[in-house]
Order: structure tokens, then sequence, then C-alpha cells
């Protein structure tokens, strides 16, 4: 009788200790523990896996300035300035890489910019009877940034714009006239990052640049401008928006308003129209700019 009642006690026992796993069906695996899986697509601004690792981030885009220019639109010592019709688009790449340092608010990251736009433009007669001018313009820069502290740091770097000024007579038998110019030179600033929100940021950038001017008359080659004495600022502000993920490329949006004012001296060692009135290149209005980040 005591073999019986040892032999159930057993029975119970074992029962109650692996109850749930002889209960599944011969063959069935256990249950995985539910791990939750990450969407393709998603708002957060904290769930990205970036594709280059947490030390390099890429940021590949399309920059868009909607301008108004005023520029000098002849050559040879002749100071016209001529403000543009009508606003237009100046477009084009916009590629950022930034390398992380460290954690921290000091020193922590590098930033290099490459940014190439272009646009047209249609330029008011100077007089109801004069000749009308349009123009092709190209601008672009290249900089190094480093953040001194949290958002806020200086950078430096190289610009250039090349310009080919048509002036088209109103009378045809004058012949239309091409003036190819060209400002490059270098550029250094400051610039500041606040954020507002987990999605929006507030930027500002203000620059000197430092620049040399070379133009040329096309059907007469000895319309020659030339000088080294060339100033320029150049400020930019506005908002950067933080948009959706899909798969592990992020989106970001900025909305702002882009200045620049470039003052050209022609001293006494400047070439053609030397010792003249200093010339106005004056171009401004809204820019945005669309980043997939990598």
């Amino acid at each position: 009788m005591s073999k019986r009642i040892m032999f159930f006690l057993v029975l119970l026992i074992t029962g109650s200790s692996f109850g749930p796993a002889l209960a599944r069906d011969p063959g069935t695996p256990a249950e995985p523990e539910t791990t939750s899986a990450k969407s393709l697509f998603s708002f957060k601004t904290d769930d990205r896996e970036p594709i280059f690792g947490d030390r390099f981030t890429l940021k590949a885009g399309y920059k868009v300035w909607v301008a108004k220019w005023q520029a000098q639109v002849s050559t040879g010592g002749l100071s016209n300035q001529a403000n543009s019709d009508h606003w237009t688009a100046m477009s084009g790449p916009s590629t950022t890489g930034i390398v992380k340092l460290q954690e921290g608010d000091w020193f922590n990251s590098v930033l290099v910019n490459f940014t190439w736009i272009n646009g047209g433009f249609d330029f008011a007669e100077l007089t109801e009877n004069s000749n009308h001018f349009f123009a092709n313009r190209r601008d672009y820069t290249i900089t190094a940034a480093l953040p001194i502290y949290q958002g806020f740091g200086v950078f430096g770097g190289y610009y250039n714009s090349r310009q080919e000024i048509t002036n088209a007579p109103n009378n045809p038998a004058l012949g239309v006239d091409r003036h190819p110019r060209q400002m490059d030179g270098a550029i250094v600033g400051v610039f500041g990052n606040v954020p507002a929100s987990e999605r929006v940021s507030v930027y500002g950038n203000f620059a000197l640049a430092f620049l040399s001017f070379n133009g040329r008359g096309n059907t007469d080659p000895n319309l020659v401008q030339k000088t080294d004495a060339v100033q320029g600022y150049m400020t930019e502000m506005g908002v950067n928006i933080m948009g959706p993920r899909a798969w592990k490329i992020g989106t970001e949006f900025q909305l702002g308003f882009r200045a620049q004012i470039v003052q050209k001296n022609f001293g006494p060692n400047a070439t053609g129209g030397a010792d003249q009135q200093p010339l106005n290149d004056l171009t401004y209005g809204p820019i945005m700019t669309i980043n997939a980040v990598f």
C-alpha cells in the first residue's frame, strides 16, 4: 500500500512541474520570445539605424534658391547696374558629410558640404529704348565646418560664381554681345543651430568672402575688368524640420531666407574701370533644401 502512495505522489509532483511542456503536441517547438519588429516607415526621430554606422552621416539633397539679382550688366569701365525682372529659381545638388568625433557638447563633429546651383535671369531694361539683358549664373561652394559648443561653430571654404551676361540690343544691326565674368575666393564664417522641439530647429549663419573678379567682353576682348579688391557678405537663416523615416533613410526639410552682397572695388591696381565707384552685386530670396539622411 505504501508503494502505491509513493508512486502517485511522484506522478503528482512531475505533472505540476512540467505541465506546460508536456501539454504541447509532439514535435511542437517551444514558443519564442516576442520581439517588436521595426516598421519600414516611421515618424519617430530616434529609431533610425544609420547605414554607415554611428560615426558617419551622409545628407544628399536638392537646394532651390528663389532669388532676385541686382548685377553689373556691362564690362569695360561702365557701371550699369540692373535688377532682374522676375524671381528666378537657382537650383542644384547639395551634399553634406558629418563625422562624429566624440560624445559631449564640445568639438564633437566635423562637417563638409558641397553645393552647386544654377539658374537663368532676365533683367529689366535700363530705359525704354535701351538694350535687353539676360544672364546665366552658376554658383558653387565647398566648405568645412567645426561645431565648437553644441550647435555653434565656425566654417571656411571656397566660393565660385560664374556669370555670363548677354546684351541683346533693340537694334538687331548692332549684334549680340556676351560678357563672361567670374568671382571666386575664400569664405569664412560662423553658424548656429538651436533645437526648438523634437523635430524642429532654428539655424543661421554669416560669412565674409574675400574674392577676385575677372570680367571680359566677348565681341571686344579689350573690354576687360579685373580686381582683387572684392568683399562679400553672406547670410542665411531659417528652420530645419526632421521628416519621416523610410527603411534606414531619414528625411529633412530646410526653409529659410538667404542674402548676399558682393562689392567690387576698382582702385588704382584694377584693370579696366580703375578708380570708378564700387559696383554692388546683390542676390536675395527664400531658399529651401530637401535632404535624404543616410
